[in-house]
This record gives C-alpha cells, sequence and structure tokens, in this order.
C-alpha cells in the first residue's frame, strides 16, 4: 500500500474509533456527565493507540505548534473577544444557568474555586483534543482543510446545544468560536494557542455559572 494512502487510511480509521467510543459513552448513562463524557472516549482511543502497532506511533496533530508574536498575539485578540462576548450575552440574555451549575461537581471538588479551575484546564483541553485534534485530522485527511474547518466548527457549536451559552444562539456563537480555534489550529499548526484561548473562554463560563448573575 501507497504510504500516503496508509496514513490516510490510519488518520480517518482513528476518527472513526473514535466516534464509535464517543458513541459507547453517550449509550452508558454514568459516563453521559462531564467529565466522563470526553474522559472516557479519549482514554480508551489512546489506550488503543498504544496497542495497535501500525497506530503506536504519536498522532501527527498532537503537537504545539508555532509560538511567535503574531500567533500569541491573536490568540490574546481571540481570548479577549470571545470572553467579552460571553459577558454581553450573559447580561443581555440572563439565561437560566441553574441546570448547567447543577451538572458542575462543586460539591465532589470541594467548592466553586477548585471546580472552575479543574473545568478552565480540563474541558478545553478534552474539547480541543476531540474537535481540532482527532476529528480534525480524521476530515481533514479526506476533505482538505477548508471543508474540515467548516463542519468541526459547525459540529462544535451542535455539541453546545445544552451548554454554555445555550440554546440556537448559543450554538451559533459556539460555531463561531470554533471556526477562529480551527483557524488557530490551522495557522500554527499545532493546538496549544487553541488549547490556550479555549481555557480563557471556559474560565468566564465558570465565573458566569457559578458566581455571575443571572440565575
Amino acid at each position: 500500500m501507497h504510504p500516503t494512502t496508509d496514513t490516510t487510511n490510519a488518520r480517518v480509521g482513528q476518527g472513526f474509533l473514535f466516534i464509535l467510543l464517543l458513541g459507547a459513552a453517550l449509550a452508558l448513562p454514568p459516563l453521559r456527565a462531564w467529565p466522563w463524557i470526553w474522559l472516557g472516549p479519549l482514554g480508551a482511543y489512546f489506550l488503543i493507540l498504544a496497542m495497535v502497532p501500525r497506530w503506536r506511533r504519536v498522532p501527527g496533530w498532537l503537537r504545539v505548534g508555532t509560538l511567535s508574536p503574531r500567533t500569541l498575539a491573536a490568540t490574546a485578540g481571540v481570548m479577549v473577544a470571545s470572553m467579552a462576548t460571553l459577558v454581553c450575552f450573559h447580561h443581555l440574555a440572563q439565561p437560566d444557568v441553574r441546570a448547567i451549575r447543577a451538572a458542575m461537581p462543586v460539591q465532589e471538588l470541594g467548592g466553586a474555586l477548585l471546580t472552575g479551575v479543574v473545568f478552565t484546564l480540563l474541558n478545553a483541553l478534552m474539547e480541543e483534543l476531540v474537535f481540532r485534534g482527532i476529528l480534525f485530522d480524521a476530515l481533514e485527511a479526506q476533505w482538505g482543510w477548508r471543508l474540515t474547518l467548516v463542519v468541526t466548527s459547525l459540529l462544535f457549536g451542535l455539541g453546545h446545544l445544552r451548554g454554555y451559552p445555550p440554546g440556537p444562539a448559543g450554538a451559533v456563537l459556539a460555531a463561531v468560536f470554533g471556526l477562529a480555534m480551527g483557524g488557530l489550529r490551522v495557522w500554527t499548526r499545532g493546538l496549544a494557542l487553541p488549547v490556550t484561548a479555549h481555557m480563557g473562554a471556559d474560565a468566564t463560563i465558570c465565573y458566569l455559572v457559578l458566581r455571575g448573575p443571572g440565575t
């Protein structure tokens, strides 16, 4: 088999594997809650990659990427814009966040502050590994980065219909944010800066849901 074809098949196969694992997690009620909905499939995914000889090497998308004054400035700009958008949305729409707050493991983690820190670090990392890592790589192998950027952004938006910001308007905002994260991923050829920008948005969400007004 041609090396390029073999690599493409591996990228697509790994993406399909993760979708199967995510489907299995959704079918099991204990795994539907955060963080298990991402942590379970991701853990199983990397374990299987370590066990399959042809997939054993580190995935090509799992890298830091280019860190330069321009990419760092762009990331800072995206963070500020996303944080400001979330705050404006919260104060204008005044969404009911009680269900989202109740789903956060505040009691298990011993308080809102630690919950916010854990959620900010872990959620941003896991979602970027999924949407800008595994799924992006699998779709890009077939469709190229432009169409993949659009599709993964739409999937990211749909995945946040029941998240924050809530509802259709929130899904649109999440899709736009996903587009920005995908753009950073393509530009820097890595996940470090998308994860960093995502942490800024998630930290803002934690404040709005756990501490901010609007219940």
